[in-house]
């Protein structure tokens, strides 16, 4: 089994060069994310629990799929010689994963630390710009709406999810690229300078 350089294993910033691009790719590449979270239906009061509650599962499903595809979308815009190309960064992934469980699983937790922000992110936004709130005419008047709902402040709120969201996806990304790179750089180091 290889072992990883110590530089690389502390290096924790991928190049910033390489989080732009990937960063970019991911908001073009994950809009089906998007069209979801700007869904009034799915993700408030306004649709019933069921409508939610396949939206919530629609979410979970580009978002899994996105984890899955986000090796190969990085590996399409910023490629490095031999180890992490297009086509087959997935495999390297599964790799890496055999190779060295505790720096891929870091690396996924790194991932949902990000994702779970990205919900902080958006009750942050909610909290200061409320997209749904109680009717008061709902009180007089059982024919009125009983929720208020302003959509320019959910989509505000989706679009910040999303950015984070996104924002996850590429350091997930980024960080198996270069757990890639420095096993490769640890195999030509042994090569070089045998024990």
């Amino acid at each position: 089994m290889l072992s990883i350089s110590t530089a690389y294993r502390r290096a924790l910033m991928p190049p910033r060069a390489v989080l732009a691009k990937v960063y970019a790719a991911g908001l073009a590449v994950n809009l089906p994310i998007l069209a979801v979270l700007l869904t009034p239906l799915t993700r408030s009061r306004v649709g019933s629990e069921v409508t939610m509650g396949i939206g919530v599962a629609v979410l979970l499903v580009l978002v899994v799929t996105a984890v899955v595809f986000a090796p190969e979308v990085s590996a399409r815009v910023a490629p490095a010689a031999g180890q992490w190309q297009f086509g087959s960064a997935r495999s390297r992934t599964r790799a890496l994963m055999r190779q060295d469980r505790r720096a891929y699983w870091l690396r996924l937790a790194e991932f949902i630390a990000l994702y779970v922000a990205a919900q902080g992110v958006g009750g942050a936004i909610a909290w200061m710009w409320p997209h749904i709130w109680r009717n008061p005419e709902f009180e007089h008047n059982p024919a009125a709406e009983p929720w208020e709902f302003d959509y320019p402040n959910f989509a505000i709120q989706a679009i910040g999810i999303y950015a984070v969201v996104c924002l996850a996806l590429t350091w997930y990304a980024c960080r198996l690229r270069q757990l890639a790179l420095a096993q490769r750089t640890a195999a030509d180091e042994q090569v070089l300078n045998p024990a």
